[in-house]
C-alpha cells in the first residue's frame, strides 16, 4: 500500500504533480464545497470543531487531517468517524493505476484519496488541514469556499523561514480572491495577512472573541478555534441553536490534545506539543490544574527543544527524556546536554522505556513534545502494544 511504504518524512514542495493527479481523477474535489485550515498551532482542532458544526447540522462531512498520531487511517474521515482501512486501500487500488506515473508524495496521496473518497461519498463538505506552510501544501491545490488561519508563530524554519512575516506569507496563501479569509492571528502576522488580503481581494474576518462555551478538547486557544469553525459554518450556511452548538463543541475529540487517560489511579496527560507555542499552551493548562508530576519527552531535533523544556519545569518535576521513532529525532548528544544538572533529567533509549519508569514512580505524567513520543505511549496504553 502507497501510504505504508511512502515517507512521511520526505516533503517535495509544490502544486504541479497534485494538480495533475486531481485533474486525471476528474477533479472531484469540485463535486462539494471545500475549507481550508492552515497555521502553527490549533488547525486541527479548528477542523474537528468545524465537522461537529456541520455534522450537527444534518450535513455530509468530510475531513482530511495533517499529520496522524498513531495510524494514517486518522487522516480520513466521514461524519465524525474515521473510515476503515479497507475503504482507503480499495479506493488505492482503484486510482494508482491512474496516478502511479505522477511519483506523488504520502502528503500528496492523502489529499488525492481524501478528494477522491469524499466524492465517493458524496459529502457536501470537505475539510483540508494544511500540512506544511501553505502556498505549497498539496491541499493548496484546492479552490476553498472558506480558508481559515488560526494561531501563527516559529515553526519548521527549514522549510518556511525564520521569521513570522516570511511564515505568514506561506500560510496566507491558501486564501482566495473575493473568497471569506477568517484568521485569529495577531500581531506582526495579521498585519502580513491584511495587506495580503488587500492585494489579492480576500475578505477578511478577524475573530478575536473566543465562544462562550465549553469545548471537548482542553486548551486555552481552544474557544478561540471554536470560533472560527463557527464563523466559517456560518459562511457555508449553517446556523446553529445554542444547545446544537453546545453540543457540537462538547462532543470533538481529537487524539492526543492534552487528552487525559486514567490507568493505575494515575493520570496521564498525552499532547502533541511539538514547538514553543503548542508548549505555552500545554504548560498553562498543566498549571492551572495544579500538575506536579513527571514529563515523558521526545522531540525532533529540528524543533527548540532548549525552549521547550525550559517551558516544561515550570510544572515538572522531573523530565526523562528519549528519542522518537523518526529519523529525525533528537539523540544522545541533544539530549546530554542536560544529563548531570541537579538530578531533574534522565535519559532512556526509548520513549516506552522512559514511560516505564515514570509510571513505576506512581506520580502523574505527561507525554509531549511530538506527536512521535504521544503515538507510542498512546497505542501502548489504549491498544495494549
Amino acid at each position: 500500500m502507497v501510504l505504508n511504504d511512502a515517507d512521511q518524512d520526505v516533503w517535495s514542495l509544490g502544486l504541479d504533480r497534485i494538480r495533475c493527479a486531481l485533474d486525471r481523477l476528474g477533479h472531484p474535489e469540485r463535486s462539494y464545497k471545500t475549507v481550508l485550515v492552515a497555521g502553527t498551532n490549533g488547525k486541527g482542532s479548528t477542523c474537528i470543531f468545524l465537522e461537529r458544526m456541520l455534522v450537527t447540522s444534518g450535513l455530509s462531512v468530510g475531513t482530511n487531517l495533517s499529520p496522524h498520531v498513531s495510524k494514517y487511517i486518522e487522516r480520513f474521515r466521514l461524519n465524525s468517524r474515521c473510515v476503515l482501512d479497507q475503504e482507503i486501500l480499495d479506493l488505492e487500488h482503484k486510482i494508482e493505476p491512474l496516478l502511479k506515473d505522477i511519483h506523488l508524495t504520502y502528503f500528496e496521496w492523502c489529499v488525492a484519496l481524501a478528494c477522491a473518497l469524499f466524492a465517493r461519498h458524496d459529502v457536501d463538505v470537505g475539510i483540508f488541514e494544511i500540512g506544511l506552510g501553505g502556498r505549497f501544501d498539496a491541499a493548496n491545490a484546492i479552490e476553498p469556499q472558506v480558508s481559515i488561519i488560526t494561531d501563527i508563530s516559529i515553526d519548521h524554519i527549514d522549510y518556511l523561514g525564520n521569521t513570522i512575516d516570511a511564515i505568514t506569507k506561506e500560510k496566507v496563501a491558501i486564501a482566495r480572491p473575493r473568497r471569506p479569509l477568517l484568521t485569529s492571528a495577531k500581531g506582526k502576522a495579521l498585519h502580513v495577512i491584511k495587506e495580503h488580503a488587500l492585494i489579492t481581494g480576500a475578505y477578511l474576518y478577524e475573530i478575536n472573541t473566543p465562544v462562550p462555551y465549553n469545548t471537548g478538547i482542553n486548551g486555552q486557544h481552544q474557544t478561540l478555534n471554536a470560533a472560527l469553525a463557527l464563523k466559517a459554518a456560518e459562511f457555508l450556511g449553517v446556523i446553529l441553536s445554542r444547545d446544537d452548538l453546545c453540543y457540537a463543541l462538547n462532543t470533538a475529540f481529537l487524539p492526543g490534545r492534552i487528552e487525559s487517560i486514567g490507568i493505575r489511579h494515575t493520570r496521564i496527560i498525552l499532547d502533541v506539543a511539538h514547538n514553543p507555542s503548542s508548549m505555552v499552551s500545554l504548560v498553562k493548562f498543566l498549571s492551572k490544574i495544579g500538575f506536579k508530576g513527571v514529563a515523558v519527552l521526545g522531540i525532533l531535533a529540528d524543533k527548540d527543544y532548549m525552549m521547550m523544556i525550559s517551558l516544561l519545569r515550570y510544572v515538572c518535576s522531573k523530565i526523562y527524556m528519549a528519542p522518537v521513532r523518526s529519523e529525525r529525532s533528537w539523540q544522545e548528544h541533544h539530549m546530554s546536554e542536560f544529563i548531570g544538572l541537579d538530578g531533574y533529567y534522565s535519559m532512556f533509549n526509548s520513549i516506552r522505556q522512559a514511560f516505564d519508569v515514570a509510571l513505576a514512580s506512581g506520580e502523574d505524567i505527561v507525554i509531549t513534545g511530538s506527536f512521535y513520543s504521544v503515538a507510542e505511549v498512546r497505542d501502548r496504553i489504549i491498544c495494549q502494544d
